[in-house]
């Protein structure tokens, strides 16, 4: 009990009430968790129609008990860990523990189509024990998203762009062409069926018209910086945004134009965009490449920005810890803004941001009007019954992750906010991660190996399961 009062007082301290230094409706994303219960995450994907978060992941080094790669199912909202998939087809046919490397896309309905190993593509759903699909021979896959046809997958191996259609126990290449240079990231528009392909070679974007898989003369020559890392399309407002070292491009494809661009902070370079239409906003992640303090400042930065205005809204959060010394960083979004997840290979997590949720209107009381009390006396905290988990630094998730002590649950919008209920138990959200389990920030949560239910006063509500650990903090205010 005694540990418990300590760990409490860290919340409400790293989450302060409003006051003279924090003003009421705070403009920024405020983090609300970090889950350490899906191994180190390489990708993420909500899909947008079951709406659950997949997370391809590897195993943590310094891991016992076994690996913990593979693909995760997570209920966004609670942060449940719904399903773990751990068996995908290997090189030689045989189902392996493998990692799910880069998810390419969604399936109809529900599930993924993920990257296996240097050749092979998988597919898999919730419910699914292993995932199905085969590897294609010679080349390395280097890039892979969702096809224009249901059930394809567009990749780039060296100078070949190709469409595979991936079956129960194999993959087959149905489509290929060869470009001009080797091939970079990928954007594709399904509705559209049009499919960009950066060339780093020759420093521009091409587009292919899916109709008969060949470049349909449209290009937009790029602007001197590094070579394209990641591609993201914003379909809606015929944008390109291009991750190029540390500047983060947008490009008009109507004009073939750049037309805007962001530029990253000392250290930082630009990891990955996520594109919200309904929230107008698109959601990025720098990461830090430093050890502090040689380089940089070993803090990463969650961004983000007007999709209409192509202007920084300053509404962005710290992320300590995030660098890059360990894999590529990666955010999603729910639909709508309400919710935004960074997942950080780094330190093997995966951090909750909350939209900030601006002040209700009201009229001002008059003179004669009864006082309300103040709402200043939090409730008394209650444990909470769950099984004990191991975490990526014991022995790894339970082979069957869906009780409330897997994670430290989210606390997510409810179902009438701007999110739309999902099929997994109502929740309706996404994640990404960052963080660090080393740093200190502004206040920290450790595991004390009781569940505890922090009160509401300490601005969320997130359960903390033994073996895992939590971050909160408030995000800093920048200093003019």
């Amino acid at each position: 009990m005694g540990i418990t009062a300590v760990v409490l007082t860290a919340v409400v301290v790293s989450t302060p009430a409003v006051g003279a230094d924090d003003p009421p409706g705070t403009e920024g994303y405020e983090q609300t968790a970090r889950l350490t219960t899906v191994g180190k995450p390489l990708d993420l994907l909500v899909h947008p129609e079951s709406r659950k978060l997949y997370v391809g992941s590897d195993t943590v080094a310094g891991t016992t008990g076994g690996s913990l790669a593979g693909v995760y199912v997570v209920a966004p909202a609670s942060g449940n860990v719904l399903n773990w998939v751990k068996a995908s087809p290997g090189s030689t046919g045989a189902p392996a523990q493998l990692p799910g490397k880069r998810l390419a896309g969604p399936l109809p309905g529900d599930g993924v189509h993920y990257l296996v190993g240097l050749r092979g593509i998988a597919a898999v759903k919730d419910g699914d024990t292993a995932g199905r699909g085969g590897w294609l021979t010679t080349t390395t896959i280097t890039q892979a998203k969702a096809g224009t046809k249901a059930g394809t997958v567009v990749v780039v191996r060296g100078t070949k762009l190709e469409e595979v259609a991936v079956g129960e126990t194999s993959v087959t290449v149905e489509r290929s062409l060869t470009l001009p240079a080797a091939g970079g990231p990928l954007a594709v528009d399904t509705a559209a069926g049009q499919i960009w392909v950066a060339d780093n070679t020759n420093s521009l974007l091409r587009r292919v018209g899916s109709a008969d898989f060949t470049p349909d003369g449209k290009e937009i020559p790029l602007a001197a910086g590094a070579a394209v890392s990641f591609l993201e399309w914003d379909t809606e407002r015929g944008v390109l945004w291009a991750g190029r070292g540390t500047v983060l491009e947008a490009y008009d494809i109507a004009t073939g134009k750049l037309a805007a661009s962001f530029e990253a902070k000392p250290g930082d370079t630009i990891a990955d965009v996520a594109v919200d239409p309904p929230s107008d906003r698109a959601f990025a992640v720098w990461q830090d490449w430093g050890n502090p303090p040689e380089e940089g400042d070993g803090v990463g930065q969650l961004a983000v920005y007007d999709t209409a205005t192509l202007k920084d809204l300053d509404m962005g959060a710290e992320l300590p810890g995030v660098n890059g010394q360990l894999g590529s960083s990666s955010v999603a979004v729910t639909p709508g803004g309400d919710s935004v997840f960074v997942a950080s290979p780094s330190d093997a997590s995966l951090t909750v941001f909350r939209a900030p949720v601006p002040p209700s209107p009201s009229e001002s009381p008059s003179p004669s009007d009864p006082v309300s009390p103040s709402p200043s006396d939090p409730a008394s905290p209650s444990p909470s019954d769950g099984t004990s988990e191991p975490s990526p630094g014991d022995s790894g998730p339970d082979p069957d992750p869906t009780g409330s002590g897997t994670t430290v649950p989210v606390d997510g919008p409810t179902a009438d906010g701007n999110s739309t209920g999902g099929t997994g138990g109502g929740d309706a959200q996404t994640t990404t991660g960052g963080g660090s389990l080393g740093t200190t920030g502004d206040g920290s949560l450790a595991s004390t190996g009781t569940d505890v239910l922090l009160p509401a006063a300490a601005g969320t509500a997130a359960l903390v399961a033994t073996g895992t650990a939590a971050v909160l903090w408030r995000r800093r205010r920048a200093t003019t």
